[in-house]
C-alpha cells in the first residue's frame, strides 16, 4: 500500500479558493480501497471540508515527489529496521556489536532509533548498513509545522463557507461519531471550544497525557476539525457534532519532531483505534519508515491525512 493524493475535483475548485489555513487543515472523503465509493468518514459533512492527502489501499508504486527544498535531518541519530526473523535478544546484539545508543524503539515495526557522536556518526551507520541482519537504516529527518499569519483573528477565519459546509448547516443532524488522533504539539484540553471533546492521548516525548499545548499549534487543528458548534464560543468546527480528538504530542514547543517519534505516535494511534490520524506537518524527504507505519495504521482502519502545500512541500 502506498499514499497517493486523492481529491474530488468539484471539491477542490472550493478549497483553492480559501486561505492557506483552510488547506492546510484538510479533512476528507477518501476511498477505502481499489474501486470503493467516496463517503463521509467523519459525522455529519466534516469531510466535504477537503482535499487531502490520503492512503490507498493498493499495490501501485508510486515515486517520490522531487522536493523542492532539501529535507532537514537531526545532527546525530538515524533509524535501523532489523530483519523479521530476529528475536528482541538477537535484535539488541545487533545494536551492541554495531555501536550507538538505542534512544526508542517501535517493536511492532522492528525500528530503533540510534543516536551516536557526530565524529562517528558515519562510520556506525555503515556498519548497520553492512550487517546482514539489518533490513535498512535512515537518517532520522526533522517534520516541523507550517507557517501561521500573525493576524490575532487568523484563527476565526476558517471561511466554512468556501467549502459548503453552510449549506448544510441546519439541514442534516449527525449521528455518527469519530475519534481524530492529532498527531502534533499536543492539545489544550481546557480550551472552551474543545472541552468534553478531547481524551487523555499521550505524549511520545514524555510518556504521559497530551492534553496540554506548549505550542498552539495542535489545539489550532483540533479547534478546526472538532470545536463544539452552535454554542456561542470560538469557532464552528467542521465535524460538527460526534467528533472527539486524541492528541499525540509528537512535536515540542518550537512545533518540530523528529520521525522516530512521528512513527511511534503513528503506531500508538492506530493501537489505540483511531479512526483518523491527523498530521499537520511536513518536510519534502521521503522516509520508508514513516510509510510502513502509515501502512501498518491503514491495516488497522485508520484514515490517515496529512498537510500538503506547506512551503514548497
Amino acid at each position: 500500500m502506498n499514499v497517493h493524493v486523492i481529491m474530488n475535483v468539484h471539491v477542490i475548485k472550493k478549497v483553492l479558493s480559501t486561505s492557506r489555513s483552510a488547506r492546510e487543515a484538510f479533512s476528507l472523503a477518501g476511498r477505502r480501497s481499489t474501486g470503493a465509493k467516496w463517503r463521509l468518514v467523519l459525522p455529519a459533512i466534516a469531510i466535504l471540508a477537503a482535499a487531502c492527502v490520503v492512503a490507498r489501499g493498493d499495490n501501485t508504486p508510486t515515486t517520490p515527489m522531487v522536493p523542492e527544498r532539501p529535507p532537514v535531518f537531526t545532527s546525530a541519530s538515524f533509524i535501523v529496521k532489523l530483519a523479521g526473523a530476529l528475536s528482541a535478544d538477537e535484535q539488541q546484539a545487533v545494536i551492541a556489536r554495531n555501536g550507538g545508543v538505542e534512544i526508542s524503539s517501535v517493536p511492532a515495526l522492528r525500528l530503533h532509533t540510534i543516536e551516536a557522536a557526530s565524529d562517528t556518526l558515519n562510520a556506525t551507520v555503515e556498519r548497520y548498513q553492512s550487517d546482514p541482519q539489518v533490513e535498512s537504516v535512515e537518517r532520522e529527518k526533522i517534520r516541523a509545522v507550517g507557517g501561521t499569519p500573525s493576524d490575532p483573528a487568523y484563527p476565526d477565519q476558517w471561511a466554512l463557507p468556501k467549502i459548503g459546509w453552510d449549506s448544510v448547516y441546519g439541514t442534516v443532524s449527525p449521528t455518527g461519531t469519530a475519534t481524530i488522533a492529532v498527531l502534533d504539539t499536543g492539545v489544550d484540553a481546557s480550551q472552551p471550544d474543545l472541552v468534553g471533546h478531547v481524551s487523555p492521548g499521550y505524549s511520545v516525548l514524555s510518556a504521559s497525557s497530551a492534553d496540554i499545548d506548549p505550542n498552539g499549534h495542535g489545539t489550532w487543528l483540533a479547534s478546526i476539525a472538532a470545536a463544539s458548534t452552535d454554542n456561542n464560543i470560538g469557532i464552528a468546527g467542521a465535524a460538527y457534532s460526534g467528533a472527539n480528538i486524541m492528541p499525540i504530542q509528537v512535536l515540542d514547543s518550537t512545533g518540530a519532531g523528529q520521525d522516530g517519534d512521528i512513527i511511534s505516535g503513528v503506531v500508538w494511534a492506530a493501537d489505540h483505534n483511531a479512526n483518523v490520524i491527523l498530521m499537520g506537518f511536513s518536510n519534502p524527504g521521503f522516509s520508508q519508515n514513516l510509510q510502513d507505519a502509515i501502512d501498518y495504521a491503514w491495516s488497522k482502519g485508520a484514515l490517515l491525512v496529512a498537510a500538503n502545500g506547506n512551503d514548497g512541500s
